[in-house]
Protein backbone atom coordinates (compact mmCIF):
# COMPACT_ATOMS: atom_id res chain seq x y z
CA UNK A 1 0.00 0.00 0.00
CA UNK A 2 1.20 3.12 -1.05
CA UNK A 3 0.31 6.62 -0.61
CA UNK A 4 1.62 9.98 -2.69
CA UNK A 5 4.38 11.85 -0.81
CA UNK A 6 4.50 15.32 -2.99
CA UNK A 7 3.90 16.92 -6.41
CA UNK A 8 7.31 17.91 -7.04
CA UNK A 9 11.24 16.82 -6.72
CA UNK A 10 12.32 18.54 -3.65
CA UNK A 11 15.43 20.96 -4.03
CA UNK A 12 18.67 18.96 -4.25
CA UNK A 13 20.27 20.77 -1.11
CA UNK A 14 17.20 19.35 1.23
CA UNK A 15 18.09 16.08 -0.76
CA UNK A 16 21.27 15.88 0.08
CA UNK A 17 20.04 16.66 3.79
CA UNK A 18 17.66 14.05 3.67
CA UNK A 19 20.43 11.29 2.39
CA UNK A 20 22.39 12.43 5.43
CA UNK A 21 19.81 11.17 7.88
CA UNK A 22 18.86 8.04 6.41
CA UNK A 23 22.85 7.33 6.74
CA UNK A 24 21.99 8.05 10.71
CA UNK A 25 18.83 6.22 10.52
CA UNK A 26 19.89 3.45 13.17
CA UNK A 27 21.00 6.58 15.56
CA UNK A 28 17.75 8.09 14.76
CA UNK A 29 15.56 5.50 15.66
CA UNK A 30 17.25 5.04 18.89
CA UNK A 31 16.81 8.83 19.83
CA UNK A 32 13.36 7.98 18.65
CA UNK A 33 12.03 5.51 20.53
CA UNK A 34 13.05 7.44 23.35
CA UNK A 35 11.41 10.39 22.60
CA UNK A 36 8.74 7.97 22.26
CA UNK A 37 9.11 6.02 25.65
CA UNK A 38 8.84 10.04 27.53
CA UNK A 39 6.06 11.50 25.72
CA UNK A 40 4.02 8.59 25.57
CA UNK A 41 2.88 5.90 28.85
CA UNK A 42 2.16 3.02 26.47
CA UNK A 43 5.36 2.87 24.58
CA UNK A 44 7.61 3.87 28.29
CA UNK A 45 5.96 0.31 28.72
CA UNK A 46 7.16 -1.14 25.44
CA UNK A 47 10.64 0.54 25.72
CA UNK A 48 11.11 -1.45 29.11
CA UNK A 49 9.36 -4.90 27.60
CA UNK A 50 10.57 -5.06 24.05
CA UNK A 51 12.88 -2.03 23.67
CA UNK A 52 14.41 -4.13 20.01
CA UNK A 53 10.94 -4.30 18.68
CA UNK A 54 10.03 -0.35 19.29
CA UNK A 55 13.56 0.58 17.48
CA UNK A 56 12.80 -1.61 14.65
CA UNK A 57 9.52 -0.03 13.89
CA UNK A 58 10.83 3.58 14.60
CA UNK A 59 13.66 2.97 12.01
CA UNK A 60 11.69 0.76 9.35
CA UNK A 61 9.51 3.97 9.23
CA UNK A 62 11.26 5.93 9.07
CA UNK A 63 13.41 4.70 6.07
CA UNK A 64 10.01 4.52 4.56
CA UNK A 65 9.93 8.07 4.87
CA UNK A 66 13.34 9.12 4.17
CA UNK A 67 13.34 7.30 1.01
CA UNK A 68 10.32 8.66 -0.25
CA UNK A 69 11.31 12.19 0.27
CA UNK A 70 14.77 11.52 -1.70
CA UNK A 71 13.35 9.90 -4.38
CA UNK A 72 9.96 11.87 -4.71
CA UNK A 73 8.16 9.17 -5.09
CA UNK A 74 4.76 7.60 -2.87
CA UNK A 75 5.58 6.30 0.53
CA UNK A 76 5.11 2.47 1.39
CA UNK A 77 2.39 2.45 3.94
CA UNK A 78 2.79 -1.65 4.49
CA UNK A 79 5.19 -1.00 7.31
CA UNK A 80 2.76 1.28 9.24
CA UNK A 81 0.21 -0.88 8.34
CA UNK A 82 1.84 -3.27 9.84
CA UNK A 83 2.81 -1.41 12.52
CA UNK A 84 -0.98 -0.19 13.48
CA UNK A 85 -2.07 -4.11 13.36
CA UNK A 86 0.49 -5.25 15.54
CA UNK A 87 0.04 -2.21 18.26
CA UNK A 88 -4.02 -2.35 18.10
CA UNK A 89 -3.45 -6.61 19.27
CA UNK A 90 -1.00 -5.18 22.12
CA UNK A 91 -4.46 -3.07 23.23
CA UNK A 92 -2.40 0.14 22.30
CA UNK A 93 -5.01 2.74 22.08
CA UNK A 94 -5.72 4.17 18.46
CA UNK A 95 -5.39 7.43 19.87
CA UNK A 96 -1.46 7.03 21.34
CA UNK A 97 -0.52 5.08 18.11
CA UNK A 98 -1.51 8.29 16.00
CA UNK A 99 0.09 10.90 18.30
CA UNK A 100 3.14 8.49 17.93
CA UNK A 101 3.65 9.10 14.47
CA UNK A 102 2.72 12.30 14.74
CA UNK A 103 6.12 12.86 17.50
CA UNK A 104 7.73 10.66 14.93
CA UNK A 105 6.73 13.37 11.96
CA UNK A 106 7.84 16.08 13.79
CA UNK A 107 10.87 14.71 15.23
CA UNK A 108 12.28 13.95 11.41
CA UNK A 109 11.25 17.18 10.59
CA UNK A 110 12.86 19.36 13.18
CA UNK A 111 16.20 17.45 12.71
CA UNK A 112 16.04 18.03 8.57
CA UNK A 113 15.74 21.64 9.96
CA UNK A 114 18.88 21.52 12.51
CA UNK A 115 20.92 19.97 9.69
CA UNK A 116 19.77 22.91 6.95
CA UNK A 117 20.40 25.80 9.71
CA UNK A 118 23.97 23.87 10.49
CA UNK A 119 24.54 23.77 6.48
CA UNK A 120 22.77 27.25 5.98
CA UNK A 121 22.32 26.24 1.96
CA UNK A 122 18.19 26.54 2.56
CA UNK A 123 16.30 29.55 2.54
CA UNK A 124 12.65 29.09 4.40
CA UNK A 125 11.20 29.29 1.56
CA UNK A 126 13.20 26.02 0.10
CA UNK A 127 11.93 24.23 3.12
CA UNK A 128 7.91 24.92 3.16
CA UNK A 129 7.84 21.69 0.68
CA UNK A 130 8.81 19.93 3.10
CA UNK A 131 7.20 20.68 6.45
CA UNK A 132 3.77 20.19 3.54
CA UNK A 133 5.80 16.45 2.63
CA UNK A 134 5.88 15.60 6.50
CA UNK A 135 2.28 16.23 7.17
CA UNK A 136 0.87 14.90 4.10
CA UNK A 137 3.09 11.59 5.12
CA UNK A 138 1.77 11.83 8.87
CA UNK A 139 -1.76 12.21 7.56
CA UNK A 140 -1.09 8.87 4.78
CA UNK A 141 0.13 6.64 8.67
CA UNK A 142 -2.82 8.13 9.77
CA UNK A 143 -4.69 6.69 7.56
CA UNK A 144 -3.72 3.33 7.77
CA UNK A 145 -3.31 3.07 11.02
CA UNK A 146 -6.77 3.74 11.27
CA UNK A 147 -7.78 1.09 8.72
CA UNK A 148 -5.32 -1.13 10.41
CA UNK A 149 -7.02 -0.59 13.86
CA UNK A 150 -10.51 -1.52 12.30
CA UNK A 151 -9.31 -4.33 10.51
CA UNK A 152 -8.32 -6.16 13.74
CA UNK A 153 -11.58 -5.07 15.80
CA UNK A 154 -13.56 -6.63 13.30
CA UNK A 155 -10.96 -9.90 13.13
CA UNK A 156 -11.60 -9.78 16.84
CA UNK A 157 -15.31 -9.60 16.97
CA UNK A 158 -15.27 -12.37 14.59
CA UNK A 159 -13.13 -14.00 17.03
CA UNK A 160 -15.32 -13.46 19.97
CA UNK A 161 -18.33 -14.43 18.50
CA UNK A 162 -16.27 -17.69 17.31
CA UNK A 163 -15.34 -18.37 20.98
CA UNK A 164 -18.89 -17.59 22.23
CA UNK A 165 -20.81 -20.04 19.73
CA UNK A 166 -17.84 -22.76 20.86
CA UNK A 167 -18.77 -22.27 24.75
CA UNK A 168 -22.55 -22.50 23.74
CA UNK A 169 -21.86 -25.29 21.77
CA UNK A 170 -19.87 -27.36 24.64
CA UNK A 171 -22.10 -26.04 27.26
CA UNK A 172 -25.34 -28.02 24.66
CA UNK A 173 -23.25 -31.04 23.85
CA UNK A 174 -22.15 -31.49 27.36
CA UNK A 175 -18.70 -31.08 27.23
CA UNK A 176 -18.11 -29.17 29.83
CA UNK A 177 -17.87 -31.60 33.51
CA UNK A 178 -15.89 -29.09 35.91
CA UNK A 179 -17.15 -26.05 38.06
CA UNK A 180 -14.46 -23.56 37.08
CA UNK A 181 -15.59 -24.67 33.34
CA UNK A 182 -19.12 -23.72 34.06
CA UNK A 183 -18.10 -20.23 35.88
CA UNK A 184 -15.96 -19.58 32.89
CA UNK A 185 -19.05 -20.35 30.37
CA UNK A 186 -21.62 -17.84 32.24
CA UNK A 187 -19.11 -14.85 32.39
CA UNK A 188 -18.04 -15.55 28.78
CA UNK A 189 -21.89 -15.42 28.33
CA UNK A 190 -23.16 -13.31 30.53
CA UNK A 191 -25.37 -15.62 32.19
CA UNK A 192 -25.95 -16.37 35.83
CA UNK A 193 -24.19 -19.18 36.75
CA UNK A 194 -27.09 -21.20 39.03
CA UNK A 195 -30.00 -20.47 36.45
CA UNK A 196 -32.89 -21.06 36.72
CA UNK A 197 -32.72 -21.39 32.67
CA UNK A 198 -35.13 -22.94 29.94
CA UNK A 199 -33.78 -24.01 26.11
CA UNK A 200 -35.73 -23.42 23.33
CA UNK A 201 -35.24 -25.09 20.56
CA UNK A 202 -37.21 -23.72 17.06
CA UNK A 203 -36.91 -24.44 12.84
CA UNK A 204 -37.83 -20.49 11.90
CA UNK A 205 -38.07 -20.04 8.15
CA UNK A 206 -37.11 -16.82 7.93
CA UNK A 207 -33.80 -14.01 9.25
CA UNK A 208 -35.41 -13.01 12.52
CA UNK A 209 -35.60 -16.86 13.68
CA UNK A 210 -36.22 -17.30 17.90
CA UNK A 211 -34.55 -14.37 19.39
CA UNK A 212 -36.59 -11.62 16.71
CA UNK A 213 -39.17 -13.02 18.56
CA UNK A 214 -37.79 -11.81 22.07
CA UNK A 215 -35.18 -9.21 21.11
CA UNK A 216 -37.11 -6.56 23.06
CA UNK A 217 -37.59 -8.61 26.13
CA UNK A 218 -34.86 -7.74 28.87
CA UNK A 219 -33.95 -11.58 29.58
CA UNK A 220 -30.79 -12.74 29.45
CA UNK A 221 -30.32 -15.09 26.80
CA UNK A 222 -27.82 -16.43 23.66
CA UNK A 223 -28.74 -17.66 20.74
CA UNK A 224 -27.22 -20.54 18.10
CA UNK A 225 -28.46 -21.26 14.75
CA UNK A 226 -27.77 -25.02 14.05
CA UNK A 227 -28.35 -26.81 10.64
CA UNK A 228 -31.29 -28.13 11.80
CA UNK A 229 -32.67 -25.43 13.70
CA UNK A 230 -32.39 -22.73 16.28
CA UNK A 231 -31.57 -23.27 19.93
CA UNK A 232 -32.01 -20.47 22.56
CA UNK A 233 -30.73 -20.34 26.45
CA UNK A 234 -32.91 -18.18 28.74
CA UNK A 235 -32.73 -17.51 31.96
CA UNK A 236 -36.01 -17.41 33.41
CA UNK A 237 -35.26 -15.73 36.92
CA UNK A 238 -38.91 -15.01 37.60
CA UNK A 239 -41.92 -16.99 36.94
CA UNK A 240 -43.49 -13.49 34.91
CA UNK A 241 -40.03 -13.97 32.59
CA UNK A 242 -40.75 -17.70 31.36
CA UNK A 243 -44.68 -16.36 31.25
CA UNK A 244 -43.44 -13.52 29.30
CA UNK A 245 -41.27 -16.03 27.06
CA UNK A 246 -44.19 -18.17 26.22
CA UNK A 247 -46.00 -15.29 25.56
CA UNK A 248 -43.53 -14.28 22.52
CA UNK A 249 -42.39 -17.38 21.71
CA UNK A 250 -45.96 -18.49 20.60
CA UNK A 251 -46.68 -15.95 17.89
CA UNK A 252 -44.23 -17.80 16.32
CA UNK A 253 -45.06 -18.54 12.62
CA UNK A 254 -42.92 -22.47 12.64
CA UNK A 255 -42.71 -24.81 15.26
CA UNK A 256 -41.10 -24.21 18.54
CA UNK A 257 -40.73 -26.23 22.18
CA UNK A 258 -39.70 -25.08 25.09
CA UNK A 259 -37.96 -27.17 27.96
CA UNK A 260 -38.79 -27.43 31.75
CA UNK A 261 -36.72 -25.11 33.51
CA UNK A 262 -33.62 -26.41 34.67
CA UNK A 263 -31.44 -25.15 37.78
CA UNK A 264 -27.90 -24.83 36.26
CA UNK A 265 -25.99 -24.85 33.37
CA UNK A 266 -24.54 -28.81 33.92
CA UNK A 267 -28.36 -29.49 33.30
CA UNK A 268 -28.46 -27.51 29.67
CA UNK A 269 -28.10 -31.12 27.57
CA UNK A 270 -30.89 -32.60 29.16
CA UNK A 271 -32.71 -29.32 28.67
CA UNK A 272 -31.87 -29.13 24.80
CA UNK A 273 -33.19 -32.76 24.86
CA UNK A 274 -36.25 -32.24 26.12
CA UNK A 275 -37.09 -28.84 24.41
CA UNK A 276 -36.29 -31.19 20.74
CA UNK A 277 -38.98 -33.86 22.23
CA UNK A 278 -41.50 -30.66 23.02
CA UNK A 279 -41.00 -29.44 18.99
CA UNK A 280 -41.70 -33.07 18.26
CA UNK A 281 -45.22 -32.92 19.76
CA UNK A 282 -45.99 -30.70 16.76
CA UNK A 283 -47.54 -32.64 13.84
CA UNK A 284 -45.98 -31.28 10.15
CA UNK A 285 -47.80 -27.94 9.16
CA UNK A 286 -48.70 -26.71 12.86
CA UNK A 287 -46.95 -23.84 14.15
CA UNK A 288 -46.56 -21.67 17.59
CA UNK A 289 -45.50 -22.65 21.06
CA UNK A 290 -45.65 -26.22 22.58
CA UNK A 291 -43.62 -26.99 26.24
CA UNK A 292 -42.29 -30.14 27.07
CA UNK A 293 -44.83 -32.51 29.33
CA UNK A 294 -47.66 -29.78 27.79
CA UNK A 295 -49.17 -32.66 26.28
CA UNK A 296 -47.82 -35.90 28.65
CA UNK A 297 -49.07 -38.86 26.35
CA UNK A 298 -48.17 -36.82 23.04
CA UNK A 299 -44.48 -35.85 24.59
CA UNK A 300 -44.33 -39.95 25.60
CA UNK A 301 -44.84 -40.57 21.66
CA UNK A 302 -42.60 -38.16 20.99
CA UNK A 303 -39.54 -39.22 22.84
CA UNK A 304 -39.94 -42.77 21.87
CA UNK A 305 -40.60 -42.25 18.38
CA UNK A 306 -39.74 -45.49 17.04
CA UNK A 307 -41.36 -47.93 19.81
CA UNK A 308 -44.84 -45.64 18.86
CA UNK A 309 -44.83 -46.30 15.59
CA UNK A 310 -44.47 -50.03 16.41
CA UNK A 311 -47.38 -50.18 19.13
CA UNK A 312 -49.57 -47.59 16.45
CA UNK A 313 -48.95 -50.40 13.70
CA UNK A 314 -49.99 -52.96 16.08
CA UNK A 315 -53.49 -51.24 17.64
CA UNK A 316 -54.15 -49.72 14.04
CA UNK A 317 -53.13 -52.72 12.19
CA UNK A 318 -56.66 -53.73 10.64
CA UNK A 319 -57.49 -49.82 10.30
CA UNK A 320 -54.46 -49.07 8.61
CA UNK A 321 -54.81 -51.85 5.84
CA UNK A 322 -57.85 -50.14 4.36
CA UNK A 323 -58.51 -48.12 1.05
CA UNK A 324 -56.62 -44.80 1.94
CA UNK A 325 -60.11 -42.93 1.55
CA UNK A 326 -61.52 -45.12 4.29
CA UNK A 327 -58.43 -45.29 6.60
CA UNK A 328 -58.31 -41.60 6.39
CA UNK A 329 -61.85 -40.79 7.11
CA UNK A 330 -61.46 -42.99 10.01
CA UNK A 331 -58.55 -41.35 11.29
CA UNK A 332 -59.64 -38.28 10.79
CA UNK A 333 -62.51 -38.77 13.34
CA UNK A 334 -60.77 -40.68 15.42
CA UNK A 335 -58.55 -37.70 16.17
CA UNK A 336 -61.51 -35.19 16.53
CA UNK A 337 -62.81 -37.64 18.78
CA UNK A 338 -60.18 -37.53 21.32
CA UNK A 339 -59.56 -33.54 20.20
CA UNK A 340 -63.25 -32.90 21.76
CA UNK A 341 -62.85 -35.21 24.94
CA UNK A 342 -64.71 -37.88 23.20
CA UNK A 343 -67.85 -35.72 22.63
CA UNK A 344 -69.73 -37.29 19.28
CA UNK A 345 -71.61 -34.11 18.91
CA UNK A 346 -68.64 -31.92 18.88
CA UNK A 347 -66.65 -33.85 16.75
CA UNK A 348 -69.06 -33.94 14.44
CA UNK A 349 -69.26 -30.26 14.51
CA UNK A 350 -65.34 -30.11 13.66
CA UNK A 351 -65.70 -32.48 10.76
CA UNK A 352 -69.35 -30.75 9.60
CA UNK A 353 -70.94 -34.13 9.56
CA UNK A 354 -73.80 -35.50 11.52
CA UNK A 355 -73.00 -36.67 14.93
CA UNK A 356 -74.67 -40.25 14.45
CA UNK A 357 -72.33 -40.54 11.34
CA UNK A 358 -69.17 -39.87 13.55
CA UNK A 359 -70.66 -42.90 16.13
CA UNK A 360 -71.20 -44.84 13.12
CA UNK A 361 -67.29 -44.47 12.28
CA UNK A 362 -66.06 -45.18 16.01
CA UNK A 363 -68.31 -48.33 16.39
CA UNK A 364 -66.09 -49.14 13.32
CA UNK A 365 -62.62 -47.76 14.87
CA UNK A 366 -63.75 -50.56 17.68
CA UNK A 367 -64.70 -53.37 15.25
CA UNK A 368 -61.64 -52.68 13.56
CA UNK A 369 -58.68 -52.29 16.79
CA UNK A 370 -61.29 -54.30 19.25
CA UNK A 371 -60.38 -51.72 22.01
CA UNK A 372 -63.54 -50.64 23.59
CA UNK A 373 -64.15 -46.98 23.96
CA UNK A 374 -65.59 -47.51 27.73
CA UNK A 375 -62.58 -49.13 28.76
CA UNK A 376 -59.82 -46.13 29.78
CA UNK A 377 -57.32 -49.06 28.41
CA UNK A 378 -58.68 -49.23 25.26
CA UNK A 379 -59.11 -45.52 25.31
CA UNK A 380 -55.46 -44.83 26.33
CA UNK A 381 -54.06 -47.15 23.86
CA UNK A 382 -56.12 -45.73 20.97
CA UNK A 383 -55.09 -42.74 21.78
CA UNK A 384 -51.21 -43.08 22.20
CA UNK A 385 -51.31 -45.27 18.54
CA UNK A 386 -53.62 -42.45 16.82
CA UNK A 387 -50.86 -39.45 18.22
CA UNK A 388 -48.07 -41.02 16.86
CA UNK A 389 -49.82 -41.31 13.63
CA UNK A 390 -50.58 -37.96 13.55
CA UNK A 391 -46.93 -36.54 14.28
CA UNK A 392 -45.73 -38.60 11.21
CA UNK A 393 -47.98 -36.58 8.88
Amino acid sequence: MVAPTMMAPLPAELIEIVRGQLRRLPELADELARLLGEKEEFYRRLEISAPTEVRKVCEVNLGHAFNAFIEAREVDLDAARKTGRAQARLGIPLSAVLRAFRIAGTFAYEGMLEQAASSRTLTPEQLLPANATVWHIIDSFSDVIADAYTEVATDSARYDEKARLAVIDGLLDGRYTKPDEFDDAARVLRLPPSGPFVVVYGEPTDDRGLSGLVEHSRMRAVWRRMPDGEVGVVAVERTADLRALRQALDAATFPVGVSPAVSGLPLLPAALRRARIARACLAPGETGLIGFGDRPVTTLVAGAPKLAKELAKDVLADLLTLPAAERDVLLRTLHAWFAEHGSARDAAERLFVHPNTVRYRMRRVQELTGRNLTDPRGISELYLAVESVRLEG
